[in-house]
């Protein structure tokens, strides 16, 4: 388990590219090591501003179905498994991201895509 966390909010695991939200509102990341996408996973029904309200760090809802996550936030909630190559992945990301159009006009904030299950 990642020992970071904010009241109320407990971080597992990993948080590229993928997080879960439970119904419970605790945070588990996966695959933290994978580079080649970008979401979060909750319940149905969960408003986007609820979850990023949830999640913090400065994460705001894009619409119904994205959010903005600071990159920042992520390397926070990585901190205690990154590594060089972990620094080098997530810097291939976020220049990709910003080819693409996936970062806030800051450039801060990458988008992600809700994916809610039942």
């Amino acid at each position: 388990m990642n020992g970071a966390s904010r009241p109320g909010v407990a971080f597992e695991a990993g948080v590229v590219p993928r997080s879960i939200l439970d119904e419970t509102g605790r945070v588990a990341v996966d695959d933290h090591n994978l580079f080649t996408g970008f979401s979060v996973q909750t319940p149905a029904g969960m408003s986007a501003a609820d979850i990023a309200s949830t999640l913090g760090e400065g994460t705001r809802s894009d619409g119904d179905d994205h959010l903005w996550i600071a990159e920042t936030a992520i390397r926070h909630w990585v901190s205690d498994r990154a590594t060089e190559n972990w620094d080098q992945g997530s810097w291939g990301m976020v220049d990709y991201a910003r080819s693409k159009g996936w970062t806030d006009e800051a450039g801060t904030h990458l988008r992600a895509h809700i994916d809610r299950v039942d």
